[in-house]
This record gives C-alpha cells, sequence and structure tokens, in this order.
C-alpha cells in the first residue's frame, strides 16, 4: 500500500463502492498533468477539485464550487489524496459509505504549475494554469493560516475571467437571478435599500426643515478624556462644511453660515446627483491625497481653480427626512447616518467619518499617537450619549499632533536672498479687541503661494501697526528681514509650529494655507497646548549628555521619566545604530511627555550637537551621542527612511505594514504575517520580522538600492493589492476604518520617498513604553502575543542579548528587484 493514499483506503470499504482502490502512487508524469472537478452530491451539495502531482491527485472540497470571477473566493478544505484513477469516477456511492451520494465529473483537463508544486503547497500560496472546457486561465490556491486544510481557491485576472460566475450558472445549471433596473443598472437589492433608507423616517421630533443650523464645535484639550463613552475619529485637514438637502439640491454652508456652494460647484452638483431627502449633514470638505489622506494644501489649489476632486466627509446628522435629530445622542445620529450612506453607490463624492474603537483614555493615549504618526491632523473625541449642541462645549473635544492655530496677518517682511515677494508674515492673536503679536511665519511656501498671497496682502496695505503695543525689535522679525509692510487683519492664516518661547511668541512656524471660512474676528486665541522654551536644570548625565528635568514622567503605564528612556537608548546603543546609520531621520517629539502636545519633526535648526549632521535639509545621527541627545530635546520615537546614503533616491529594503483593525485577535495577525511572507517569498523577497510597538508587525525584505522610489513603491503596492485580492476576508489594502473590521490593512505607504518606518529598537510613545524589536519568525509559533508593551525599554535589550540575532543574515539576503520579480506582480 503505498504511503499518501493509506488515508483514502482507509475511510472506504471497496467490496460495496465502485469507487477505484487505485494503484500505487506513480513517479511524476513526464506528460501534462491531469486535473478534474467532480460535482458531488453528498449531505450537502459540493465540488471535489484535484491536482494531479506525484501520481495522487491532491483534493480540495470546494462547498460553492470553483468562480470564474476574480472577485469571488472560495473556501476550499483540503482533504486525503485520492487515486489518479479516481478522476474518471462517476456514479453512485452507496448510502452508508464514506460520502454517499451522486458524483458527475463537472470539468476536467491539464494543468501546469507556475514554479515548484511542492514548494507552492509547502508555503501556502500555488499558482497554476488550467486547460479545461469550464476552467481555464491563471488559478491560486492560498492556505489560510497555520492549519492545512483551509485553503482559497480564486481565479486570476486575465482573459478568461467571467464576472458574476458561480459553479452552477457556469455548468449551466440553475443561474442565481441578478435582476437590474434598466434605469440605473443597480440591483433590485441596492434599490430597494437605497428607497428604504431614504423612506425611513429616524426617531426624533417631527420638524421643518430648518434654513438654518448653527454647528457644534470642539474644544482643543492636551489629553484624551478618561473613562469609556466616547468616540474617536479623525480630525480631517480641509473645511468644516454643513451641507443642506432641499429638494434634491445640495447647497454647501460654512461654519459662519457663508454660503460656498458656488466655491464648491463641482461638489455640489455631485452630491445633488444622490437625490437625498431634506435634510442637514454636518462634516468636513476634503481633499485626499494618494494615501487616501485629506491634504489642506491639495483642498487649497482645488479651490483656486485646479481640478481636484473633493469630498464631503460626513460626521453628523442634526436633521434627516423630517425628523429633528439634534436631541437624540451622538451613537443614535451617527448610526442614521450610516444607513444612509450605506445605500449609496462606492466611489461617491459622500464619505463616512472615519471612526476609532477606544475603550478609555488610555486607548485614548494610544490613538492619538497612531493618528500622529499616520500624519493626520489630530483626533476629535465626541460623548456617545451626548446631543447635537449649538457652539462650543465640552462634549466634543479636539487632539491636535503638531501645534497648529490659526493667526491673522498683520504684516510682512521684505523678501531677501533669492526669495521673491516677500519674507515673511507677521501674524497675531485676538484678545478682546487687540492683536497681540505672536511672531514671524518664514517656511511653508511655494513659489506659487508666495505670488498668490503677495497679491492678497498688497491689496490690504496700511500705513500703521495693527499690533498692540511695541514689537520686539528688528531682528525678531527674522534676520537680514529689511523693511516691514503692515496690512489691514483680515486674512487667517494656519500655522503649524513646534511649541512656543516664554514670551508666548511662535518657534520653527510654517505656513499651511489661507483659511478663507473663518473670519479674522474670531481668531482670539483657542491656541493648540505646546512647551514652553525652559533652561538646562542641574539633571542627570547619560554618556556625555546632561539631563534636564530626569524625574519628568514621558509615558505613562508603568511611569517612565525622560532619564529611564534616555538609559535605555544608551544600552540598546549598539542595537539600534545599525538600523539609523546613513539614513533621514524623522522624529517624534513629546518635550512635555504624551500627556501633552507631540509632533513629528524631520529638520533641527541652529547648532546641532555632537552625534548628528546634516545631509541637506535632513537630519542624520552618526553615534548613540546623537541618540541621546535628541531624547533630551524630548525625542521619543525614531523613524527612518527605506533608503541609506549615498543612494538616498534607491531604496535597499521593502517594508510592509500589517496594521489589524482593532477586533483582530492575534492569532489572525501571526497567521497574516506568515501568509504575507509566503507570496513576498514567492517573488523572491527574503522578509524578516519585527513588532511595531502598536497592534502590527513589520515585514522587512532587504534589496540591493538599484531602483528608484517609484519602482519599489509600486512593488509595495501590488504586494498590498495582491493579498486584499486573495483574501478579502482577512485583508485590506485600502485604510479607510469601514474596509478595516475584522481585517488586516497592509500598508504599503513606507515605501514611498519621504515616507518613513518606525526604526527597530525605537521606542514608542504609548502607553507601557513599547519597542519596535526585531524577533524571529518563531516567535510566531509561541503563540505569545507580541503586541503593544509586550516588549518595551524595560526587557528589549535583555531579549536581544539572551537569544541569536533574529536578523543574522539580512546583508546577505539583499535581492534585486528586477524584471523578473516586477513582472510577476503585473509591474
Amino acid at each position: 500500500m503505498s504511503e499518501p493514499l493509506a488515508q483514502y483506503r482507509r475511510k472506504r470499504d471497496f467490496t460495496g463502492t465502485r469507487e477505484p482502490p487505485g494503484k500505487a502512487a506513480r513517479a511524476r508524469a513526464s506528460g501534462p498533468l491531469s486535473f478534474v472537478v467532480q460535482r458531488h452530491q453528498a449531505r450537502a451539495l459540493h465540488y471535489d477539485f484535484r491536482l494531479e502531482l506525484d501520481g495522487v491527485l491532491v483534493s480540495w472540497a470546494v462547498p460553492k464550487g470553483p468562480s470564474r470571477d476574480p472577485d469571488v473566493k472560495r473556501l476550499a478544505i483540503k482533504v486525503e489524496d485520492h487515486p489518479v484513477e479516481y478522476g474518471k469516477f462517476e456514479g453512485d456511492i452507496p448510502k452508508g459509505h464514506y460520502g454517499a451520494g451522486h458524483v458527475d465529473i463537472w470539468d476536467s483537463g491539464t494543468w501546469a504549475p507556475d514554479g515548484d508544486p511542492q514548494r507552492g503547497l509547502a508555503r501556502g500560496h500555488l499558482r497554476f494554469t488550467l486547460h479545461g472546457g469550464t476552467l481555464k486561465g491563471a488559478w491560486a490556491l492560498l492556505r489560510l493560516g497555520k492549519e492545512d486544510n483551509q485553503w482559497l481557491l480564486r481565479k486570476l485576472d486575465d482573459d478568461a475571467v467571467v464576472e458574476g460566475d458561480d459553479a452552477e450558472a457556469g455548468n449551466n445549471a440553475k443561474a442565481a437571478k441578478t435582476t437590474t433596473t434598466a434605469k440605473s443598472g443597480k440591483t433590485v437589492k441596492t434599490v430597494k435599500a437605497a428607497k428604504a433608507a431614504r423612506t425611513d423616517k429616524a426617531e426624533g421630533r417631527r420638524a421643518p426643515l430648518p434654513a438654518a443650523l448653527e454647528p457644534q464645535l470642539a474644544t482643543l484639550v492636551d489629553a484624551p478624556p478618561q473613562g469609556p463613552g466616547w468616540s474617536y475619529e479623525v480630525k480631517y485637514d480641509g473645511y468644516r462644511i454643513l451641507c443642506r438637502f432641499q429638494k434634491g439640491r445640495a447647497r454647501l454652508v460654512s461654519r459662519s453660515g457663508k454660503d460656498w456652494t458656488e466655491r464648491m460647484a463641482a461638489l455640489a452638483d455631485a452630491l445633488s446627483a444622490l437625490d437625498l431627502p431634506d435634510g442637514w449633514m454636518d462634516g468636513e470638505v476634503v481633499c485626499l491625497d494618494e494615501r487616501g489622506i485629506s491634504d489642506f494644501q491639495l483642498l487649497q489649489n482645488a479651490l483656486d481653480g485646479r481640478t481636484l476632486d473633493l469630498s464631503f466627509m460626513a460626521f453628523d446628522l442634526p436633521y434627516w427626512n423630517g425628523a429633528d435629530l439634534r436631541a437624540l445622542p451622538l451613537s443614535e445620529r451617527q448610526s442614521r447616518l450610516e444607513a444612509v450612506l450605506a445605500a449609496l453607490p462606492e466611489g461617491g463624492p459622500l464619505l463616512m467619518t472615519q471612526r476609532l474603537e477606544v475603550a478609555d483614555g488610555t486607548e485614548g493615549r494610544a490613538a492619538w499617537s497612531e493618528a500622529c504618526r499616520l500624519s493626520l491632523e489630530g483626533l476629535i473625541c465626541k460623548r456617545l450619549d451626548s446631543p447635537y449642541v449649538a457652539g462650543r462645549g465640552t462634549a466634543w473635544l479636539k487632539l491636535k499632533c503638531r501645534p497648529r492655530q490659526e493667526y491673522v496677518i498683520g504684516g510682512y517682511t521684505a523678501p531677501g536672498g533669492s526669495r521673491k515677494h516677500f519674507g515673511a508674515l507677521l501674524v497675531g492673536l485676538r484678545k478682546g479687541r487687540k492683536l497681540e503679536y505672536a511672531g514671524r511665519v518664514g517656511t511653508g511656501f511655494s513659489a506659487a503661494t508666495l505670488s498668490s498671497l503677495h497679491k492678497k496682502l498688497s491689496a490690504l496695505e496700511a500705513d500703521a501697526s495693527p499690533f498692540d503695543g511695541e514689537l520686539p525689535g528688528p531682528g525678531r522679525y527674522g534676520r537680514g528681514a529689511g523693511e516691514v509692510h503692515w496690512v489691514k487683519p483680515e486674512l487667517v492664516a494656519e500655522i503649524h509650529y513646534a511649541g512656543l518661547t516664554q514670551d508666548k511668541l511662535l518657534r520653527q512656524a510654517s505656513f499651511v494655507g489661507l483659511r478663507e471660512d473663518k473670519p479674522a474676528s474670531e481668531v482670539s486665541g483657542e491656541t493648540a497646548a505646546a512647551p514652553a522654551e525652559s533652561g538646562a536644570g542641574p539633571g542627570d548625565k547619560v554618556g556625555k549628555t546632561r539631563i534636564t528635568h530626569p524625574g519628568r514622567v514621558i509615558i505613562h503605564d508603568p511611569d517612565t521619566t525622560k532619564l529611564e528612556l534616555a538609559r535605555y537608548y544608551e544600552a540598546a546603543g549598539g542595537l539600534i545604530m545599525p538600523h539609523l546609520q546613513g539614513r533621514r531621520i524623522a522624529l517624534l517629539r513629546c518635550p512635555d511627555g504624551t500627556d501633552a502636545t507631540c509632533f513629528f519633526q524631520k529638520h533641527i535648526t541652529g547648532k546641532l550637537p555632537g552625534g548628528l549632521e546634516r545631509d541637506g535639509e535632513h537630519l542624520l545621527i552618526q553615534s548613540i551621542e546623537g541618540v541621546i541627545a535628541l531624547v533630551q530635546r524630548g525625542v521619543i520615537e525614531f523613524h527612518t527612511w527605506g533608503a541609506r546614503e549615498p543612494k538616498p533616491g534607491e531604496p535597499d529594503r521593502i517594508t510592509i505594514d500589517l496594521d489589524p483593525g482593532p477586533d483582530v485577535p492575534w492569532k489572525a495577525v501571526a497567521e497574516g504575517a506568515q501568509l504575507a511572507r509566503g507570496l513576498m517569498e514567492e517573488i523572491g523577497l527574503a522578509p524578516f520580522l519585527k513588532t511595531t510597538g502598536g497592534k502590527g508587525l513589520h515585514l522587512v525584505a532587504p534589496i540591493r538600492p538599484t531602483q528608484p522610489w517609484d519602482t519599489v513603491k509600486g512593488l509595495a503596492h501590488a504586494l498590498a493589492n495582491e493579498l486584499a485580492r486573495v483574501i478579502p476576508e482577512r485583508f485590506t489594502s485600502n485604510m479607510a476604518k469601514v474596509r478595516r473590521q475584522g481585517r488586516i490593512f497592509v500598508d504599503y505607504l513606507r515605501n514611498g520617498n519621504g515616507a518613513t518606518a518606525i526604526a527597530a529598537y525605537s521606542a514608542r510613545a504609548r502607553a507601557g513604553a513599547p519597542v519596535s524589536l526585531p524577533v524571529g519568525w518563531d516567535a510566531l509559533e509561541s503563540g505569545q502575543d507580541l503586541r503593544g508593551a509586550a516588549c518595551n525599554i524595560r526587557n528589549a535589550v535583555s531579549r536581544a542579548r539572551e537569544s541569536a540575532d533574529p536578523w543574522r543574515g539580512y546583508e546577505a539576503a539583499r535581492k534585486t528587484v528586477g524584471p523578473r520579480m516586477l513582472k510577476k506582480m503585473g509591474l
């Protein structure tokens, strides 16, 4: 008896069934390999998918049958190998015998593996081509997790695709009905859902449609609220807009009541085309970049007439379809809003805000840090039980990442050097009827912005300063600033800044854009909490660096001091420096700890301390002395570019960031990493594994620096899309929160020029002071949950020293991203 068929034979009594016992497994056939699909009407109808390999039929039971539509993935349960002779079997298996029921041959033909089929099966990712009567073209079988019996069968995109196909329809049996409307082409189900959403009369006070609506506003805070009962939403970088729907037409109104419909005519027309009932939606008008993140500069470009798509990001539903919903709790209003949006076609102008599931203030702090890491503007915290109340209150709170504020422009300086139009803006904040000087803003301008803003400033020139009292001497306007021009204080600028000096002037201020939606009279000093400059105290020394405020608690759960963080980096110097040297750095600074404002920074002005140097405008770390000097300045996290000097334009690694939704268990994350590893290895990459200090994992594949950024990012994008296409139940390459429920977001955006990833052995500004730690692939087999603070500044160094380097062989594993690898991913 041949061992591969032992299980098959143990399950059957061949004296009572006509199924073939089969001969001994033969050597691999020299000619074409056969395949067969048998329609098996047993206790439940299913299809048996069998591929000839090494003298047997490797077999899977596919409950719903193969589908020729790439968007339809079928569960395939791997069963025992069958003899090759079974491929010709048809007829009845008698009652009382294993698999009792009727068997027909549904399709058959030959197949050809893509690469080594045994290796593909072992790794859980087998690609192949079928030449059958019904099934043709490229296909894939993908194993789900560590269990050998759970697989997915899917058609790959090629000329043999049949959209909407299922097994029964493909065999000319009874097809599933899909009725569509002649007018719209939408399914009847979709039309009925949309109609139901339109006619659903939400509970609430019956009232006529209000002519105007004053928005609810959020109060700026420097720490997340404590306790449960709060909803966290992404803070978008756009214009706060209320949308009023009446008789099929949409009107866009700013928070101050100004009509912006004509200014955003294309968006208003697109919203009107949705044919929604009368109502008010509250939201933000945004322009999304290629990462799906709102970009204020892109929004300004769109409003200046450059063709860019605008989206309305809805987050509240104060009034809808004859009912005033403002007295209902936020949770109910947002549930109604979600139902309205769910009935609309995908890809439209109306989107639902991204919401985060946060249990308490500790998780809120971690979510805030993650939002900042993703370069988002911040988070909005809202009480789930709160009604919609006009004006600013404490039911809605906002957490900003880098300090950011609207300032009134009161003047500008003449340009110096090669700068054209003007040098810097002089800005202030209103205190009552007075405009108090707040500092100068000299960076963040493009050539086009300098030109357009100068025209607007010139039209507002005034003879006298609008600022209250004497301003600091000319040197405070900027070195060599020259002549100062005063303007009427009517323009409002959005400003990023690093902090405030002791006399409350802006430090490292950068222009973001004009706020045309806010009048200057309202910009009165809702200033983001920011650290003031402080003198050096006695402190403790770490290496050559004196740590001021050594006892300041900068991270909680447990409390971690600034001195403890500096000593961790000193101890981890030999571990972290190979991951920092030669790479441009981005820093997360929390000068007053994670309870206060944290912000990202890529540049440092002034004289650099020892161990640091500049590469043009970028920062490089040459020794652990530089790391500790940055910790003294409030840095907690170190993020690195994917390229190394002397080739900053050619990345030397690919980073795939697996970012699971909040409801994805650790086991699924670990299995997802193994699946991603299999795909990367299949195309020729050698990925290494590390924790992120958050809820996900990084797969880092070393490559030779031979390709430009766009090529490497394109390859990473293709890997993410492939995982999402093959197993949409587990993966998504779309960062939208609605797509991430129960799934892992495969983030490929770490691979763009200027994008960064947390460095190995860097601490994180999160509860427990976690560390991004390199680990071996066998760590996923232990069952230990490696997320969050499982690896932290208290155990990371000892863990690294007590075991063999899990990344040994990293340099030797570099691969070349060439035509063959790119072709495998369709590039």
